[in-house]
């Protein structure tokens, strides 16, 4: 079974797998960008640049992303996959669906997440995270640019009518957790 976590940055998504780990040891857990060794440098190169094309942002999502379903979704479809996003952000993260739809399919070989567990988050809450830590090239794109991605966040989840459990980031740490629990 494939499960991804899915918001925008500092909605608690990491803080939620982290619970499921001791609970699940068996599972795969991963991340994207950055769940294969390619990955990771990829990573790094995005998260770390300010002056990156948004094209080539995108080329280097979806060569993580097919190298990631290679290394890790398919040699594990048996088992339990965790992740930490998805072609899900890759869409919203792109601001165009058909176009990135497209593309994020074949990078993806046609697999799709069996679950989605999908955070919502508020403005005053999301501009009281990101003021806690040190943000990233993408974090530092703004506040208002963060809410149009969970837009599309939640309009690429409908679209692909994902089974899918929505989440308010302002709950507990706890009643979030009872929640994804029993989801799934």
């Amino acid at each position: 079974m494939y499960i991804v976590f899915e918001g925008i940055d500092t909605c608690g998504k990491s803080t939620q797998i982290e619970l499921l780990k001791p609970l699940l040891p068996n599972a795969i857990f991963t991340k994207e960008p950055g769940g294969s060794f390619l990955g990771a440098k990829i990573r790094e190169m995005i998260l770390g640049s300010k002056n990156l094309d948004s094209k080539t942002e995108f080329f280097l999502f979806l060569a993580d992303r097919a190298q990631h379903c290679a290394e890790v979704i398919i040699p594990n479809k048996n088992e339990i996959i965790i992740a930490d996003r998805s072609l899900i952000s890759g869409i919203a993260y792109a601001k165009n669906i058909q176009n990135a739809l497209e593309y994020n399919l074949f990078a993806m070989q046609n697999i799709l997440p069996d679950k989605v567990v999908l955070f919502k988050t508020n403005a005053e809450l999301l501009k009281k995270r990101l003021g806690n830590k040190s943000n990233d090239s993408i974090e530092q794109r703004g506040i208002d640019y963060l809410l149009e991605i969970q837009d599309y966040l939640f309009e690429i989840t409908h679209h692909l009518k994902l089974q899918t459990l929505i989440l308010d980031a302002s709950e507990s740490i706890e009643a979030l957790h009872k929640k994804i629990l029993a989801f799934l």
